[in-house]
């Protein structure tokens, strides 16, 4: 501490007996401030492609304002911008990949730097105005005409957006699935029917709550039920993996959901979260009720289904209750008259006289072998059924 003090004083005498010292001082912690800031503006990369703030602030060295509008249809955004539309084009700066299913390059991030230190980023389903504090007028007027771009619901009829985690948190991958048309009354018991019918009318209705619960064994045909009920329903489907299932109340998951109201949820093999909370100490089962009939289900409008293969007597109570239950239906296996004429109609050459699942009847060659709880049907591994 003595020292500190007798370093002080020297400093101080130093700058009484020499007077430019005192404003060599200053422009040496000058040039050290500006330096600092150099270095922080040079972190402009996350992980995904610029991190369009700190780009803005090097480019202009100025704080940006900045104008958000999600749910956005970017294509038709990026159409209007690049023809010049919002302002003279500068440069283009774009992070690409090739999308496989489609058989084409797509965008997934783009900034567009435009005249009037202007800068427009276009992602996922959003766009991001960044501009001076003397354009509120222009950032308002592209709001609006970007406010005529509402994405669509849903693009394909056979499509899910899976949830993922990366690095930034969650985001959505787009995805078309299989497309699957059934005869409800060929594929499944005949009891099914009216559930069926429940079902798609519930998830038909706009600005919805409610939960879904299908279970039994595997190769019963729950998830080939899954991909003809997304071909049935204009909504947007969200496909929670299990793993991330597991934070629905995260301020990232929120998020997610009000960016995409009155949505279909997805999750798949459930078991570990709609478990009756009397064997669990996690809290899925709480977060699940808060989503589904909770408060925060009068904002999010969202419906939910969970697909599992346990008995429907582990499920917890809470989840049945009249009014947040849509409806709930355990799959089984055909018996051996209605597996015969499913088995007729799919041209197999077999003679069934026994009840049997929708993937033993598909598989007749693997009938002998088939290990139920080893071969589970699901979005993440290949469809025993089809």
């Amino acid at each position: 501490m003595a020292q500190l003090i007798v370093a002080f004083l020297i400093v101080r005498i130093c700058i009484m007996l020499i007077p430019a010292a005192e404003q060599l001082t200053q422009n040496f912690i000058r040039q050290l401030k500006k330096k600092l800031r150099l270095r922080k503006r040079e972190v402009l990369f996350e992980s995904n492609y610029i991190e369009v703030k700190n780009f803005y602030v090097r480019e202009y060295d100025a704080t940006p304002c900045i104008s958000f509008i999600n749910n956005l249809d970017t294509q038709k955004a990026f159409e209007y911008v690049n023809k010049g539309n919002a302002g003279k084009v500068l440069a283009i700066y774009q992070r690409t990949f090739y999308n496989w299913q489609q058989k084409q390059e797509e965008f997934s991030a783009t900034v567009f730097k435009l005249e009037n230190k202007v800068m427009i980023e276009l992602g996922h389903e959003y766009a991001e105005i960044l501009f001076g504090n003397d354009n509120y007028e222009y950032a308002h007027e592209l709001i609006e005409r970007f406010s005529g771009y509402k994405a669509p619901e849903k693009e394909e009829d056979f499509e899910i957006n899976i949830i993922t985690q990366n690095s930034n948190g969650l985001d959505l991958k787009q995805l078309e699935i299989k497309p699957t048309v059934l005869d409800i009354g060929l594929y499944y018991n005949d009891d099914f029917k009216a559930v069926d019918e429940v079902i798609k009318t519930r998830l038909a209705k706009e600005n919805d709550k409610g939960i879904i619960l299908l279970h039994g064994l595997p190769g019963t045909g729950k998830t080939t039920y899954l991909r003809h009920l997304i071909g049935s329903i204009k909504k947007k489907v969200l496909f929670v993996s299990p793993s991330v299932a597991g934070n629905l109340i995260n301020p990232e998951f929120i998020d997610l959901l009000i960016d995409n109201p009155n949505a279909v949820v997805v999750i798949e093999d459930a078991e570990n979260i709609i478990i009756d909370r009397k064997y669990s100490h996690n809290s899925s089962v709480s977060n699940l009720l808060n989503i589904s009939d909770g408060l925060l289900s009068d904002c999010l409008n969202v419906q939910i289904i969970c697909t599992f293969n346990s008995d429907l007597n582990l499920v917890d109570s809470a989840l049945m209750r009249k009014g947040r239950l849509i409806a709930k239906y355990e799959f089984g296996k055909l018996d051996a008259a209605k597996a015969q004429r499913l088995s007729d109609h799919l041209g197999f050459n077999h003679t069934i006289d026994q009840p049997m699942t929708i993937a033993e009847i598909t598989n007749p060659g693997d009938i002998e072998v088939v290990k139920p709880s080893v071969r589970v049907m699901g979005f993440r591994r290949e469809a025993l059924a089809n």
